[in-house]
């Protein structure tokens, strides 16, 4: 496919945050631009393949393109910051409770980031579609056109998907000044969300081979097999290889000030002091908040993915304990499981205090 491609064109992508970059393709070597509003895109729970394309405009841009979108964005380029998070663990709750202030424009799950999260897990081998060097420039130029806004005053924040928190330390390395959220629940409560999941947590089982390859970097070590893992066990597995990860980048002396480690469960429990904690974290404004306007408010009595669908906290405990008596076994499987691991290895020690709620 030729790199040539109109200068207009650039110049409306770059200037216009409706413009949204909504697919990365490097078979063809090539982008997805698509036109969204913002009413729409503040609604969207998942910008990848359920927001929908048809009847919607669109434009493929060679990929030798975007580059130079990002270059032509007016203005001093901003970047935005993130919520990576385990999976199923509110972190679209939490998304969509940010921007509620109109001031954050939230962007819940681009496909390019998924994409491009792929592309990096592969650079090493030599069926990589792209060199390292070309990535690096490929994610930066995809990080300023996330970061494009509606209004001047607006800070974007992204929600990753799960499976793409092996972009934390590119982004850090990006940009000094980004700051992120690692959003987490304890095992115990984690498996037992998994487990009543739809497929026994179908997404943490097709992920469970990144987590475990990063899993066996962590420990120095290759003797778990997948195959040896039962579903619960696998789980427990990626949750392992996750919060390893988090409380590395959360204690790093380097990188912890930039990085905010947050249970969700603790969120549920006292939201207006959590919420406050991570507005000052990202260096949002403070706001009056306390925790009786937030339990009324719609947001909070929602299920966050699907708005329309009442959902609240205490339905969510309810659910819980529901999968706890239906589970027990399964749920005690994976506990054991990731204890043996976190007794066997010194380096998983700060797991420890995380696999269940504190009293």
């Amino acid at each position: 496919m030729t790199s040539e491609f109109d200068p207009r064109i650039v110049e409306s992508l770059a200037t216009d945050a409706g413009a949204f970059m909504q697919q990365m393709d490097l078979v063809q070597r090539r982008a997805l631009f698509v036109r969204i509003g913002e009413s729409e895109l503040r609604a969207a729970s998942f910008l990848d393949e359920r927001l929908g394309l048809q009847g919607r405009e669109g434009f493929w841009l060679p990929l030798s393109g975007v580059g130079a979108v990002a270059a032509s964005i007016r203005g001093p380029v901003t970047i935005p910051d993130f919520i990576f998070h385990i999976g199923h663990c509110g972190s679209t709750l939490l998304s969509r409770l940010l921007d509620q202030d109109r001031a954050v424009l939230g962007l819940r799950e681009p496909l390019v980031l998924r994409e491009i999260a792929a592309a990096e897990r592969e650079l090493d081998a030599p069926t990589t579609r792209i060199s390292r060097p070309g990535w690096q420039a490929l994610f930066a130029d995809t990080l300023a056109i996330l970061g494009r806004r509606f209004e001047t005053r607006q800070r974007v924040i992204a929600k990753a998907t799960s499976t793409c928190n092996n972009l934390i330390e590119p982004l850090f390395g990006h940009d000094p000044g980004v700051r992120v959220v690692l959003l987490h629940l304890p095992l115990e409560s984690y498996l037992a969300t998994m487990m009543k999941a739809p497929g026994g947590g179908l997404d943490a089982l097709q992920g469970a081979p990144a987590r475990l390859a990063y899993l066996h970097r962590v420990l120095g070590d290759e003797s778990i097999r997948l195959h040896q893992l039962d579903p619960a066990q696998t789980v427990a597995m990626g949750w392992v290889a996750e919060l390893a990860r988090f409380t590395r980048i959360a204690t790093d002396p380097i990188l912890s000030s930039r990085a905010m480690l947050l249970d969700f469960e603790k969120l549920l429990a006292a939201p207006a002091d959590r919420l406050a904690a991570v507005r000052a974290h990202l260096g949002l404004p403070a706001e009056p908040l306390d925790d009786a306007t937030l339990a009324r408010s719609p947001v909070m009595r929602a299920y966050a993915k699907s708005p329309s669908h009442a959902y609240t906290p205490e339905d969510r405990a309810h659910d819980l304990e529901l999968s706890r008596r239906k589970f027990a076994a399964e749920i005690a499987r994976g506990m054991a499981w990731a204890e043996t691991l976190l007794k066997d290895h010194d380096v998983l020690g700060p797991l420890r205090p995380l696999l269940r709620l504190a009293a």
